[in-house]
């Protein structure tokens, strides 16, 4: 059975007004052609649901019990509709992003701050987590989208790069560097380095910066970047952050400083999954942060 919502419309005009012309004129069509349209409808259903003579129209029995279902049909559509009017003028909906921890400390949610006040009927979800992890809750449409390290294969994802951040040395503020301006990684040769899991973006860059500038390796990975400050406060080395990063670094005792080298800077990603729409909301989110390239 391929009952129409024409055929329905038609069913509830007609109980309504009772009257087959005024039913017709509702529905836009000729007094013929409606009551075609009832013949047609009691067809489908197998049973006859209205009496009517020269003067009255009434529900029989059978046509009271499909008048309930009727109207359930009919109140779901308008609340399906209303629902869906909501979305698209972002009055309702919701927006799932997933963001480095670093992101997730500060910017992101500024940005979403900015977005909630004007939409504040979409509801906002963030995970922080770390870049893998961030292209995988996309893949799986966990988020609909996110701000990540990493840019994801082409044929999966369309990322589009925000911007590059510098990196910072963390020392200590009794280190004879915490005043400089900034510190050349040669001014580090022989210093011992604080590392974090290899798990996370961060990991390959400390490595790199470690590298170049010729320093040893403390002996520590850690999780957390307020252990990474507690280390370093303590003077068991010194670590590498990007910029992003510092509002978790912040402690007494700990100072960052700008490290001067050019060509050592971590993107930064929008991504998402390619040929998979965003919702009306989410797609507004994207949009207002690919305005913050640079």
């Amino acid at each position: 059975m391929n009952i129409s919502g024409r055929l329905v419309d038609a069913f509830l005009a007609l109980e309504e007004t009772q009257r087959f012309s005024v039913a017709a004129e509702r529905c836009h069509v000729s007094p013929s052609a409606f009551s075609q349209m009832i013949a047609r409808l009691e067809q489908q259903v197998g049973a006859r649901l209205f009496d009517r003579d020269t003067r009255n129209v009434s529900l029989t029995p059978e046509g009271k019990v499909f008048s309930e279902g009727a109207h359930r049909i009919a109140a779901e559509i308008r609340r399906t509709v209303t629902e869906l009017r909501d979305r698209v003028e972002c009055k309702a909906g919701r927006v799932s992003l997933a963001a480095l921890p670093s992101a997730a400390a500060d910017w992101v949610p500024h940005q979403m701050a900015t977005f909630r006040a004007r939409n504040p009927g979409v509801e906002l979800r963030l995970w922080d987590v770390v870049s893998e992890r961030c292209l995988e809750m996309i893949r799986r449409n966990d988020a609909d989208f996110g701000i990540n390290a990493l840019p994801g294969s082409e044929s999966e994802f369309d990322s589009q790069l925000l911007f590059k951040e510098p990196f910072y040395l963390l020392c200590a503020s009794s280190d004879s560097l915490a005043s400089a301006a900034s510190v050349p990684l040669k001014a580090l040769k022989g210093r011992m380095g604080i590392q974090t899991v290899r798990s996370g973006s961060m990991w390959q860059y400390s490595q790199l910066l470690m590298l170049r500038a010729h320093m040893r390796d403390a002996g520590f990975e850690v999780t957390q970047l307020g252990a990474l400050a507690g280390l370093v406060a303590n003077g068991f080395g010194v670590g590498f952050v990007p910029r992003s990063a510092l509002q978790l670094c912040r402690r007494e005792g700990v100072v960052a400083v700008p490290l001067a080298v050019r060509n050592i800077h971590r993107p930064i990603y929008l991504v998402r999954y390619r040929d998979r729409s965003l919702s009306v909301a989410a797609e507004l989110l994207w949009r207002q942060l690919q305005q913050q390239t640079g």
